[in-house]
């Protein structure tokens, strides 16, 4: 991911908000309106700022944007989840897989996530290394 470009937005196309059409993101039921979750690149640091709703609507945005957040070769990868007011089993699924995934002395930052996040990693990852919560 490039500094100072916008990745990826579901939802949204030129710069107003639509719906998500049903089957995006693995999901055969329509999706709630305004379903959108926005990616941008961190400023300061490598990562990523997600903004919005991590569900099934939006997981193909997510997928793309955690693939290309492990493209950046650096130590420490910061995920600024402050604005993310929902994240379902499958988004947290898609983290901690790409966190498994990471090359040795690799991880993750997430700073601010939703209350349910850390609480589905300790239930299902308890032992993901991984991954560091920032509060």
């Amino acid at each position: 991911m490039k500094r100072g470009r916008r990745v990826a937005e579901c939802g949204e196309r030129g710069g107003q908000g639509v719906d998500v059409p049903p089957g995006v993101g693995g999901s055969s039921v329509a999706p709630p309106r305004g379903a959108v979750l926005r990616i941008n690149p961190l400023p300061d640091s490598s990562g990523l700022r997600a903004i919005g709703e991590i569900s099934m609507n939006t997981r193909t945005v997510w997928q793309h944007a955690l693939r290309e957040l492990v493209e950046q070769r650096t130590d420490v990868l910061h995920v600024d989840l402050s604005r993310v007011n929902f994240v379902d089993v499958a988004g947290v699924t898609d983290l901690a897989v790409t966190a498994q995934h990471l090359p040795e002395g690799q991880r993750m930052v997430l700073h601010q996530p939703p209350p349910q996040l850390p609480r589905i990693l300790e239930l299902f990852w308890p032992e993901l290394d991984a991954i560091e919560v920032a509060a």
